[in-house]
């Protein structure tokens, strides 16, 4: 055998921390690429958003429906958890991982 089982096990180990930095990367760029869609869309466009979750009072955890990102925004009172809304890109900066919606 070319390798002992502890060298399997150290070889096993680095590979699997290599899998794990590359599934973030691609999940960072995936994410920077999203923004940048959202960053050249006319700033009328409306984009459908199913709500998630309540984090306080009025401010909600949206899932923007086209493209499945999650993002916080308020929303306007008698709202439920599982109403779809219409939202607006407020701002989108790629570069510095922010994006920002309110509702229609």
């Amino acid at each position: 055998m070319p390798f002992s089982s502890g060298e399997l096990e150290g070889i096993q180990c680095l590979v699997n921390l290599h899998v794990k930095v590359a599934k973030k990367l691609q999940s960072s760029s995936l994410r920077y690429w999203l923004l940048e869609y959202f960053r050249r869309q006319p700033r009328e466009r409306k984009f459908g958003a199913l709500i998630l979750r309540f984090i306080k009072d009025r401010i909600a955890s949206l899932l923007l429906i086209e493209v499945g990102i999650q993002v916080c925004a308020s929303v306007s009172s008698g709202k439920q958890i599982g109403d779809e809304i219409e939202v607006t890109i407020e701002e989108a900066h790629p570069r510095d991982d922010v994006l920002s919606v309110s509702e229609v």
